[in-house]
């Protein structure tokens, strides 16, 4: 790709870049491949975010609250993650993923 010569118009497909580019890397975002670490130094809103991004991937239903409820316990106790805010580790299972923190082939909690 050629950049113009004009700032605008280098701005514009600087912008165009950075939107495809974007658009890219959130369909390759794996909720499942998480490790315990990484899980326990999110906050607790990106802790949700990524509780039902996992329900989401296999298929589970997440506005039920006793899915959310199971998983949010599950993946507390696999992790050893008690608190509301971020760790720097978790307490078991630190490099392990969440993927294999539970059962998947349940439909329900």
């Amino acid at each position: 790709m050629r950049i113009p010569n004009s700032p605008l118009k280098r701005r514009a497909a600087l912008a165009a870049l950075l939107a495809i580019a974007s658009t890219s890397l959130v369909g390759c975002s794996d909720p499942g491949a998480t490790t315990c670490d990484e899980y326990a130094a999110l906050s607790y809103s990106e802790r949700q975010k990524t509780e039902k991004a996992l329900l989401e991937a296999h298929n589970l239903e997440t506005r039920n609250l006793d899915n959310m409820l199971g998983l949010s316990e599950a993946l507390s106790k696999y992790c050893g993650v008690y608190s509301f805010k971020g760790n720097d580790k978790a307490r078991s299972n630190g490099s392990a993923t969440l993927e294999k923190a539970v059962n998947w082939s349940s439909k329900k909690w």
